[in-house]
């Protein structure tokens, strides 16, 4: 067995890797809401049109999550990344030479299947480092990487903003998506290696129950539906409301950067906590983030900027530890459990787009954020109510499992 303070200086390599891709595959969407009003000058991108495309892209998401964790069994996980990234980055080429809106809303959803397949395989890689608090941090990282996709997408905005134009501005981004091909870490042993070991694995359900999973997945649902909106639509309401292009990228430059830090802060001082105390670190982040809902609907200079920072920040800043619990609840099961739950974030990923669109038709932005807070008050109560049916287990799970039944962690290929 490895010493895992040995290993750290490679899990490091892969981890950053793994956030590499997992930024390549998930920028499409926001990149698209952030440069929505420049979009919109050139070809006619409406706030509807933005939801729809979001929602195209959620629904395909989580629709092909389950699956999303077979294929990593099938493909292996490196392969399955490589392929995703691929994807992403033709997808991107074909958005920047896009003519029309339904070209850009049709290849947004289509990017949803790589999307699909991400995290069931990343988690599964993270899965296999042995030391906890190590482990931690490597779930909040990755994680992390979704809000550092809205951190350059809003630093694009203001470069798009200074007269670089939004498709050369696509373009570059999609170059750089194409450099993760050579950051995708690989494993040590394929999943279906690990899976057919003969040595003694965990049970299918692990430390949670069906209803257990359930809540997880009710949770993530209601959670996504409230923060997606915030990369899609916080520029336009910024627009809006009359903000710069600058003021609109530091706001949401900064709350992105505030919601990578509490993804990796959040999972790293929970590194040995029991599941129902991780739970209502959960629900405490979430129920700050209801605040900066508050202030983004209230319409004014000063509650925009403070409201997209706490929403970001806090209500955004939950997925690494919600993530590491999917992992400890079921630990022989890690990548189809994650399809799961994913599947659950992602289609709340396509409702929240949708219910804000129609909600907000031409002006109405403050109702729109007001019905995004109910959402993560509901997520908040849901996630309560699963801290009755979580054990709450002191010793991490992940800890029990052998060195076979997890894939170790090399270096990028």
């Amino acid at each position: 067995m490895h010493d895992a303070r040995r290993g750290e200086p490679g899990a490091a390599r892969s981890v950053l890797g793994l956030a590499a891709v997992t930024v390549s595959v998930a920028i499409a969407p926001f990149l698209v809401g952030a440069l929505a009003p420049r979009i919109d000058a050139d070809i006619s991108l409406s706030t509807r049109d933005v939801g729809i495309a979001m929602a195209g892209y959620y629904l395909v998401s989580g629709v092909l999550s389950p699956i999303g964790g077979r294929v990593v069994d099938a493909l292996g996980t490196a392969a399955a990344l490589r392929w995703a990234c691929a994807l992403s980055t033709v997808g991107l080429v074909v958005i920047a030479a896009a003519g029309r809106t339904s070209t850009i809303v049709v290849v947004l959803t289509l990017l949803g299947v790589p999307n699909s397949v991400v995290q069931p395989g990343c988690n599964h890689l993270l899965a296999a480092l042995r030391h906890p608090r190590v482990r931690a941090v490597s779930f909040g990282v990755l994680q992390a990487s979704i809000p550092v996709s809205t951190l350059i997408a809003a630093l694009v905005l203001g470069v798009a903003g200074s007269g670089g134009g939004w498709r050369w501005t696509v373009v570059g981004v999609a170059v750089l998506t194409l450099l993760t091909q050579f950051v995708v870490p690989r494993a040590g042993q394929s999943v279906t290696e690990s899976s057919s070991s003969t040595a003694p694995t965990q049970p299918a359900l692990g430390h949670g129950g069906p209803s257990f999973l359930v809540a997880l997945v009710v949770t993530g649902f209601l959670a996504s539906a409230a923060v997606t909106t915030l990369p899609s639509f916080a520029a336009t309401t910024g627009h809006h409301a009359g903000l710069t292009a600058w003021t609109i990228a530091i706001a949401q430059t900064v709350g992105s950067a505030g919601s990578a830090l509490m993804r990796i802060i959040a999972a790293a001082v929970t590194s040995h906590a029991g599941m129902t105390a991780r739970l209502l670190v959960i629900a405490a982040l979430q129920l700050i983030g209801i605040l900066g809902f508050l202030g983004l609907a209230s319409g004014t200079t000063v509650g925009f900027t403070l409201g997209t920072i706490a929403a970001f920040t806090f209500g955004w800043g939950f997925n690494g530890l919600f993530n590491m619990v999917v992992a400890s609840a079921r630990p022989g099961q890690i990548a189809r459990s994650t399809g799961f739950t994913q599947a659950g974030v992602f289609l709340g990923g396509m409702t929240g787009p949708v219910v804000f669109a129609t909600i907000v038709g031409t002006e109405h932005y403050d109702a729109g954020w007001l019905a995004m807070s109910f959402f993560m008050v509901g997520a908040v109560v849901t996630c309560l109510l699963a801290t009755h049916s979580a054990p709450d287990v002191r010793r991490d799970p992940l800890m029990k499992r052998t060195p076979s039944t997890c894939s170790t962690l090399e270096g990028p290929s």
